[in-house]
């Protein structure tokens, strides 16, 4: 409760969930909109800034260098009015003396708080620093005056250099109006853009003019490489860029290029994703539900690359290295969703650069450019409506970590380590061979084949002929199978997943009897595995997904049993399992996410896109999730899909139809069975039954039309 003075209750909760810390700290009816981070005290550990609307104040928190526990004490700083947005910058001022809290070197040698209010639109600027020796101490400050400015309000800024005159330039936004003003530093003069510890007053030295109806963020970079530093406003769905035309006697931008990505962009930011040289930015929209990724292909050419879903109203986007893989990664948070999603940026391969590059200025163009994946690795669940994000190396373990500020909670959750991996480096190739070797098969006394009839177009039943071979997998946490044909001999191969995350490949000879053909990595333990050619390049591929983790990835073969790029994605928030299917006149195989209501369906473009297909094809809208490893769909023809399942009885298994039970199969001396797949195993056209065994023994079991 708030009486008068804002009195700050922190409560210090610790919850430890998936290999990660969380540190709640809790404030009191303040109502956090804005995080940033910075060594406010020059002790080399990160402290963190809070901007808090209600109350109108900011607050701060000094890093107490405890590993999962960086923050204890805090201060506050008043302003007249409600601030909406932060930035820390380094200004020079005048120099005085004897030294005093609005002078340099005090001023100038720690890192500077600017703050933006909406009500009475201003801009502040202040040192939360203890001014006398040592300079380590945080403490109190305010009321701080603010000056109203020409704005209806303001909603954003960014500071930045932009006549490149060696002083810290600010340029702030008003949304309502629709206009940026910039407000310029003076080096020479020792005139910053914004006095210390005190509040703008001045006029700005530029406005720029904008079309649109609502404006909520912008940013600051060298989009055209000129050594100019450029600007990027959110407008609407559009993302405008402005070129920095200015001189050292002019300052001048004109509008220079626009992406349209959605219906109201609330965040972006910024960096070079596929290291071309060129800044590109990830945006998010909560009206439009998306993450998208657009890449700057240079003299001003956007272009709309990865879009991601997100449901929950993804409301800010932040960049950082998580797994330390050298490429830079995103976090966003969900505010519908009291979420925070880890989306990793990983490298499939390096292709040459073949365009002109008549817009380099000041850099060589590159000879090489990543070619790169976005992917969501984890969901992190949070406080109430998060809003607003910022990463650092708080306990300074080398690990990026999380702040999150939380809206309706009025708090702050410190995400320590978000991002743990086996070995933490990011290297999650989908290729790692380890030569072969050969599975002998034991054979098994069958019956001999009757001469099969060939399979109607649409079969009603099946029945099952005999039983192949059967063999010990020799595989220590073998949990799910997969058939399909990787080598196009069209006999049906098999993968084998471990709880490991790895994908052992086998070449099926036709009889049931297999040969090891190498493994694969994909770094995430596996509960669905799928084998079609997705692409509809003639050479299956394989997909694999963790429900839990909502991990998901596509190795794509370029070869028989030679796996080349891979595409890492997260599965529909919505799926409970996935199948594949030829539901149009593509060349590859559609994705079936099944969710217990309407399939979500997915085609793969030959560069590894996903498109969702408008229209569900009806024989899928039947499709119910299934429960285990120990259940397969298995297509009979162009719109038949038979079940096939495990019964609670150890050892049978049966093939259904719709309603009717059109086979059953007893697994040797009923031994329990811990997963089955559905494959055409010895290549006449028919889907064949393979079950393994809970001592990883491998079943076959030959089916044809009666």
């Amino acid at each position: 409760m708030r009486t008068g003075v804002l009195v700050l209750a922190i409560g210090l909760g610790m919850a430890i969930a998936a290999g990660q810390s969380i540190q709640t700290l809790k404030l009191d009816a303040v109502q956090p909109v804005y995080l940033i981070s910075a060594d406010f005290n020059r002790d080399g550990f990160p402290d963190l800034a809070v901007a808090c609307h209600s109350s109108n104040n900011v607050i701060l928190f000094e890093n107490t260098r405890s590993l999962s526990a960086s923050f204890k004490e805090k201060v506050q700083w008043v302003l007249e009015d409600s601030p909406v947005a932060l930035a820390v910058g380094s200004f020079m001022d005048p120099v005085c003396s004897p030294p005093a809290p609005t002078c340099f070197p005090y001023t100038s040698a720690f890192p500077n708080l600017v703050a933006v209010t909406q009500y009475q639109p201003g801009v502040v600027r202040f040192t939360p620093v203890e001014a006398k020796a040592p300079f380590l101490k945080l403490v109190s400050g305010g009321p701080l005056k603010v000056n109203p400015l020409p704005y209806t309000t303001l909603t954003h800024l960014a500071l930045a250099d932009f006549n490149n005159d060696g002083a810290i330039d600010i340029a702030v936004l008003d949304g309502i109006s629709m206009k940026v003003g910039i407000y310029v530093g003076d080096r020479v003069g020792l005139r910053p853009a914004a006095p210390a510890q005190g509040s703008i007053s001045s006029a700005p030295a530029l406005i720029i003019e904008l079309k649109g109806e609502d404006a909520n963020f912008l940013g600051a970079s060298d989009f055209d490489r000129d050594g100019l530093l450029d600007l990027a406003i959110a407008v609407d769905g559009y993302i405008r860029f402005f070129r920095n035309e200015s001189t050292a006697t002019e300052l001048k931008f004109t509008l220079a290029g626009e992406a349209k990505l959605g219906k109201k962009i609330k965040s972006f930011a910024i960096a070079d994703f596929n290291r071309d040289g060129y800044p590109d930015l990830a945006v998010v929209d909560p009206g439009f539900s998306a993450l998208t990724i657009v890449f700057n292909r240079g003299c001003w050419k956007f272009e709309r690359g990865q879009r991601l879903k997100f449901d929950a109203g993804p409301v800010f986007v932040i960049v950082a290295d998580f797994d330390r893989n050298g490429l830079p990664d995103l976090a966003v948070a969900e505010k519908g969703g009291n979420r925070v999603t880890i989306v990793i940026n990983e490298l499939a391969e390096l292709e040459k650069i073949t365009r002109s590059d008549p817009c380099t200025h000041t850099v060589t163009p590159p000879e090489l450019v990543d070619v790169q994946n976005f992917r969501i690795l984890k969901v992190i669940e949070v406080g109430k409506a998060p809003v607003a994000l910022v990463a650092d190396d708080f306990d300074l373990n080398g690990i990026t970590d999380l702040a999150v500020a939380l809206y309706e909670d009025n708090a702050v959750q410190i995400i320590y380590n978000p991002v743990l991996c086996p070995d933490c480096s990011g290297n999650i190739s989908c290729s790692k061979p380890s030569g072969g070797g050969t599975v002998v098969p034991e054979p098994e006394k069958a019956e001999e084949p009757e001469e099969a009839t060939p399979s109607a177009p649409e079969p009603s039943s099946v029945a099952v002929l005999a039983e192949g071979s059967s063999f010990d997998l020799a595989l220590a946490g073998a949990e799910v199978l997969a058939l399909g044909d990787l080598n196009a001999d069209e006999k049906a191969d098999l993968v084998v997943a471990d709880r490991k995350g790895f994908l052992y490949l086998y070449q099926g000879l036709g009889d049931g009897s297999f040969i090891a053909k190498g493994d694969v990595f994909v770094g995430f333990r596996v509960d669905k595995l799928l084998v079609a050619d997705f692409d509809g390049n003639g050479l299956s591929d394989i997909l694999a997904a963790n429900w839990q983790t909502r991990d998901a990835a596509i190795c794509y073969s370029k070869g028989a049993f030679l796996i080349g790029k891979s595409s890492f994605f997260s599965v529909p928030l919505k799926a409970k399992d996935v199948w594949t299917a030829q539901v149009n006149d593509s060349k590859g195989f559609e994705i079936v996410w099944i969710t217990g209501e309407k399939p979500i369906v997915w085609s793969v473009s030959p560069q590894g896109s996903f498109v969702e297909l408008p229209q569900v094809p009806p024989f899928l809208a039947s499709l119910t999730p299934l429960a285990s490893p120990l259940q397969a769909y298995a297509a009979l023809g162009p719109s038949d899909v038979a079940l096939v399942y495990y019964s609670r009885n150890p050892g049978e298994i049966f093939v259904s139809l719709g309603t009717k039970k059109i086979a059953e199969i007893v697994a040797g001396e009923r031994t329990p069975i811990k997963a089955v797949a559905v494959g055409d195993i010895d290549g006449n056209g028919t889907l064949d039954l393979i079950a393994m065994e809970d001592g990883g023994r491998i079943r076959t079991w030959l089916m044809d039309s009666p």
